[in-house]
């Protein structure tokens, strides 16, 4: 038979644990972190909505759940969330804020931090590699890059001195009157209150504290490297 259609659906909290209050109220699965820790999944019901995929996962930093579920169950299930979370002054957000918040936490990006351009290696993703497999599409290269040298690594940059407009990807950046980079995307981050980029650079210039100049609009800004994941970098709030 073929595979149901399934869509997804995000439930974060913000400075408290609401998701959790919101998704209690939903389902009779134990939420707690001793049962549900961060970075698994399991099959549960939601409301009404039976064979959902729940993950303890999202893209903004926040305690939350991704879920995923059979498409006929979309509408009720919207619902249901949003009666749960009524006495919590549960709302939605966009796009837009999902990406201020995700580059906060140099959380990449299919399509604009991860293309084809670049190898696990040089987006940061070493860990996820396992190079002691006996074979896997694409290790010869994965090896030879290694062996001549891994060309750029993958940065969150600080912005400075921003005037009227905030790195949106695709800017050059330059040191020493080279260009030494280039930036995949860009917003303004509203919690930690700076201009921030994620961008590709040459190791040399990848140290947290390098500097460098980005090209904005024709005018060049002063950049800083900050360390991965500058907002809540030991993710005390995704394991809360």
């Amino acid at each position: 038979m073929p595979r149901a259609e399934r869509t997804a659906c995000s439930v974060i909290g913000a400075d408290d644990a609401r998701a959790r209050d919101v998704m209690a109220k939903l389902t009779d699965s134990l939420l707690g972190n001793e049962h549900f820790p961060w970075l698994t999944g399991q099959v549960i019901e939601v409301g009404m909505a039976v064979d959902v995929y729940a993950l303890r996962v999202n893209f903004v930093g926040e305690l939350g759940w991704e879920l995923h579920f059979p498409i006929e169950y979309a509408n009720g299930l919207f619902d249901a969330i949003f009666a749960a979370g009524e006495e919590f002054g549960i709302g939605m957000v966009g796009m837009r804020a999902m990406e201020s918040l995700r580059i906060e936490k140099s959380y990449r990006m299919w399509g604009s931090d991860l293309t084809r351009d670049y190898t696990p290696f040089e987006a940061g993703l070493d860990r996820l590699v396992r190079m002691n497999k006996e074979d896997f599409i694409g290790k010869a290269a994965l090896v030879q890059q290694l062996a001549a040298g891994v060309p750029h690594r993958f940065v969150t940059l600080e912005v400075h001195d921003v005037a009227d407009a905030d790195p949106l990807g695709n800017e050059p950046l330059f040191a020493g009157g080279a260009m030494v980079g280039r930036t995949t995307a860009g917003y303004y981050g509203h919690v930690l209150g700076k201009s921030l980029a994620l961008a590709y650079v040459t190791p040399e210039h990848a140290e947290v504290g390098a500097q460098m100049d980005i090209e904005i609009l024709g005018e060049r800004r002063k950049a800083t490297v900050l360390g991965e994941s500058p907002f809540d970098p030991e993710n005390r709030r995704l394991r809360a």
